[in-house]
């Protein structure tokens, strides 16, 4: 394992030529006064970039060819007439059709109600009326409406949480509304339900939607909790993990208790794989209250003919020590070899990003480490506080379908600054290898196992860099153009995945011009 994995970790640049291109359109006028609502691909040859009125009256569309050389064509849709002011909630495509989701509020009757109104690509225009797909009362503002979607986008899961009757946590029981459409938006089943534990005892993490139709929620309960009286008196504020299902027949919900056998989880992420099943991961450590990670757990549900759960598979993936090591100056090395002694080796302030899943029944786990550092000044007079951001290597681990650790890389980088806008990365995958996309010093191209990286700073230029990882977890590294050259600021964090080897973004070229920045991998 040893061998492999400091094959897996080494960086190279020399096997990635001709992987890669990357260009930029034509200025075109930027649309102003109007929400930036991201890229669609429309058809295998139009993509559009979608703008929404600040006021809701209408969209603009900037339509793009597969070159994205220039705008082809602008066309603005206009909305019909709404009884009530509409509320933005999201421009989505889902399977093959287009939505634009907005809510409205009745304040004489109390009523919360969200329409999906179709658009049609084709011709460029949205349907004179909405499909009403919630009616409500009042919502609480913190958690209006949430959109999940199956793998297969067959299915759409909105959620919402009813405004608490009480104010006290202790005395308040969340009533979360779950409503399941299919892609065309009819109305597969609607339920408000009333939550176990009262606010108090219960978070509420995540919703997942499988392609079967089964609607998840991921929570944590309090062991000290009023439901299930006094279990442990030395864990005063103890969690424990439930995976609740809803009954829809009889709009009640089964809970499954999640347990990580006296591990320590400092983050979750609920999600469906390919196959259609349910998978919960996230870092563990083996210290109560620790801010790092001894490793991943991937937790996977086993169904009977029924369709209901039968058994709750969990496996853990420790971070190989080499691993962590990588990149690391001597002196923290040393540090890091008497802690390993110990069994106290951990990844630290890591978080838990992305799940990737494949044909074969793998997964990948996508974390970056990432901390904010106060500084505070007194002068005598006043108090000032500023903010350092940190977002440092990026640890990615493969496991296989029984959950048993591939291979496991370290992505080494240093990036700050007091802004964030061009710090982290972009993921994007294609054809059996996935690519990482940020900003980097150009001295860490070739970057030694034995040094650390040097240091990026947010809006003092540096390289766009691209790792890219093999199936077999084999890394090499591109720099691909230095974006004071180019002219332009780039924002990684920003790119969007549009198409299997399509990432674009659209950057500001002054105030009144706008180009599109394209990557395209062959």
């Amino acid at each position: 394992m040893k061998k492999l994995i400091l094959c897996a970790i080494t960086l190279s640049s020399s096997l990635f030529s001709q992987t890669l291109s990357y260009s930029f359109s034509d200025e075109f006028e930027t649309v102003k006064k109007y929400r930036d609502k991201g890229f669609y691909k429309f058809t295998n040859d139009e993509y559009a970039e979608v703008y929404l009125q600040k006021d809701e009256e209408d969209m603009v569309f900037q339509i793009f060819d597969k070159n994205f050389k220039n705008v082809k064509k602008t066309a603005t849709a206009i909305f019909p007439e709404f009884e009530k002011h509409p509320t933005d909630e999201g421009f989505f495509s889902v399977k093959n059709d287009f939505f634009w989701f907005y809510s409205t509020w009745d304040r004489k009757t109390e009523t919360e109600r969200l329409f999906a109104l179709p658009f049609d690509k084709d011709f460029l225009k949205f349907d004179s009326k909405g499909i009403k797909m919630v009616e409500t009362g009042r919502l609480d503002p913190s958690f209006k409406y949430r959109f999940n979607y199956s793998t297969d986008s067959t299915k759409m899961l909105v959620t919402y949480r009813v405004k608490p009757k009480e104010r006290r946590d202790k005395l308040n029981k969340d009533i979360i509304g779950f409503n399941l459409f299919d892609n065309r938006m009819n109305k597969l089943y609607a339920g408000e339900i009333e939550m176990p534990y009262s606010e108090f005892d219960m978070n509420n993490l995540d919703y997942e939607i499988d392609s079967r139709g089964n609607i998840y929620m991921l929570t944590e309960v309090k062991l000290n909790n009023s439901l299930d009286g006094e279990v442990d008196k030395e864990n005063k504020n103890a969690m424990r993990y439930e995976l609740i299902r809803v009954n829809q027949k009889n709009n009640s919900l089964q809970a499954i208790r999640i347990s990580l056998n006296n591990k320590y989880t400092n983050s979750v992420l609920l999600s469906e794989d390919l196959n259609h099943d349910i998978v919960i991961a996230g870092y563990y450590s083996d210290k109560k209250n620790s801010a790092g990670s001894n490793g991943a757990y991937i937790i996977r549900l086993e169904y009977d003919a029924s369709n209901s759960v039968k058994d709750v598979k969990t496996t853990y993936c420790e971070f190989p020590a080499e691993t962590l090591k990588a990149y690391e100056n001597e002196r923290t090395k040393r540090k890091m070899d008497k802690k390993n002694k110990d069994d106290n080796l951990e990844a630290a302030n890591l978080t838990f990003d992305k799940l990737v899943f494949y044909a074969d029944g793998s997964v990948m786990i996508i974390g970056e480490e990432y901390y904010v550092v106060t500084h505070t000044n007194y002068n005598g007079k006043t108090t000032t506080t500023t903010y350092t951001y940190y977002y440092n290597d990026i640890l990615v681990l493969k496991a296989d379908k029984n959950g048993k650790t591939i291979w496991c890389n370290k992505i080494p980088k240093q990036q700050s600054g007091s802004g964030t806008a061009d710090l982290s990365y972009h993921h994007h995958s294609y054809n059996g290898e996935d690519f990482i996309f940020y900003l980097d010093n150009a001295k860490n191209i070739d970057l030694p196992l034995t040094e650390p990286p040097a240091a990026h700073r947010s809006g003092a230029g540096g390289y766009l860099t691209c790792v890219k990882i093999g199936n077999d977890g084999k890394m090499t590294k591109r720099s691909i153009f230095n974006i004071r050259d180019e002219k332009v600021r780039i924002f990684p964090r920003n790119f969007e995945s549009i198409n299997g080897n399509l990432i674009v973004d659209r950057l500001k070229a002054d105030r009144d011009e706008s180009k599109v920045f394209k990557i395209e991998i062959k």
